[in-house]
């Protein structure tokens, strides 16, 4: 399933929140889009969840995602962001951070 994905997206773990599911998936925390349900401004997190961070990782073969049912499971090319997740640096400017 393809989604659209912008041309600045330089790296598909560019960002807190894309990181944040392959850790909570490399944890077995997460099997859906609802297990992602932030707290704080819910539904404008999870509007960019399902807008950006979700095809922009299932694009790059990390997760694998059903928009309809809103299941997430590990992609083919998992193994490779699991190991990297970790050390990867928080940006000092991220505003999705603010949220936890």
């Amino acid at each position: 399933m393809a989604h659209d994905t912008t041309a600045a997206d330089t790296s598909p773990l560019e960002f807190a929140s894309r990181r944040r599911v392959v850790a909570a998936i490399a944890d077995d925390a997460v099997e859906s889009v609802t297990d992602l349900r932030p707290r704080g401004r819910a539904e404008e997190i999870e509007a960019a969840l399902r807008e950006t961070h979700l095809p922009a990782l299932e694009e790059a073969g990390y997760i694998e995602w059903d928009p309809e049912t809103g299941e997430i499971e590990p992609g083919p090319n998992f193994s490779e962001a699991a190991d990297h997740v970790a050390d990867l640096p928080i940006p000092v400017h991220d505003p999705e951070s603010a949220d936890d």
